[in-house]
């Protein structure tokens, strides 16, 4: 006999700031009515499916109902969640909030092709362009707050669109603009400059094919504060990142939700580099980190200079790395 949708939900997409918000929310109105002693979380890895279907067994606790929320997709099989709609108490509520791609370009897994069937299904895609800007229009609006159409662009360019950053950066700028537009100039002024974040903007452009565009974003960072070592430092460990991610690749998994799990990563960054790796040859690749040790070796024993009084060596260096990124066949 299967259960009601009503009892088994799944939250699906790849818009992180939504699928915790969410969580957030069924979490605190399910405790005002029910006492918290009655919602239960799980991380998927802490979890498989089979001791998931006993843990939704278990009746509430001197109330109507019982929450139990889960953040992925625990190990298991299509055949255990069969299994799980079977031995549900009728007055548990099932949650599965998971960070995964979802449209045409979506490789859902068996385990997921089996909650979507039996569930009842949210999607949370990540929000761009206009769909962004409207969110965060109406979040300023809900505080008497606008921002003028140069601080938002502004705003994107240093923070790029995640959301949850987006909150907190509109949030503070909220208080210090105290009922008056936001500016381009309350944004340069108050929103922290994240050297990762910056850099991954960087490899956005190169995954697209820009370098020259590139290279003068880079230029734009140092012109912003972004010290010349600060930079290296953070190109380098993003360069380790790209390829991990490249060896994920080319062992035939492309889901960046798969590879963040694997390799300890953000998704969002996983997803932003698998355009730059499909492009770049192994060969070029090889080439290219050995070039890069050569570089940082060089600065290590001081063959070239790095020093806050004569960055130019090291400028350099970051130049013809980035420039570099032209010649992928």
């Amino acid at each position: 006999m299967r259960i009601g949708m009503s009892q088994i939900h799944l939250h699906i997409g790849d818009n992180t700031y939504e699928l915790s918000r969410e969580r957030s929310r069924w979490a605190q109105e399910f405790a005002l009515k029910h006492s918290v002693e009655n919602c239960a979380r799980f991380m998927s890895k802490d979890i498989s499916l089979l001791a998931l279907a006993d843990e939704v067994a278990v009746m509430p606790f001197i109330a109507q109902k019982r929450l139990v929320i889960v953040e992925g997709v625990p190990k298991g099989k299509k055949e255990d969640i069969e299994r799980l709609e079977q031995i549900i108490h009728p007055d548990v509520i099932l949650l599965f909030s998971v960070e995964a791609e979802i449209g045409k370009k979506a490789k859902d897994t068996a385990v997921i092709k089996a909650l979507r069937a039996c569930c009842s299904v949210k999607e949370c895609p990540s929000l761009t362009g206009p769909s962004l800007q409207s969110w965060a229009s109406s979040l300023l609006a809900a505080n008497s707050a606008s921002i003028s159409a140069e601080g938002w662009k502004l705003l994107l360019d240093i923070t790029g669109e995640d959301q949850s950053l987006l909150a907190t950066e509109l949030a503070k700028m909220t208080l210090y603009a105290s009922g008056r537009e936001i500016t381009a100039d309350d944004v340069s002024l108050l929103t922290a400059c994240s050297t990762e974040r910056e850099v991954w903007h960087l490899f956005d452009l190169l995954g697209a094919g820009r370098s020259d565009e590139a290279l003068t974003y880079v230029h734009s960072l140092l012109d912003r504060g972004l010290s010349v070592q600060s930079l290296w430092t953070t190109f380098l460990w993003m360069m380790s990142a790209l390829v991990t991610v490249k060896a994920y690749v080319a062992d035939g998994e492309t889901n960046p939700w798969n590879i963040a799990r694997a390799a300890r990563m953000h998704g969002g960054s996983v997803k932003a580099l698998i355009p730059l790796v499909k492009r770049i040859d192994e060969r070029w690749l090889q080439e290219f980190i050995d070039c890069l040790v050569l570089f940082d070796r060089g600065l290590k024993t001081g063959s070239y200079k790095a020093t806050l009084e004569a960055p130019q060596e090291m400028m350099a260096m970051i130049d013809r790395s980035v420039l570099a990124f032209s010649e992928i066949p």
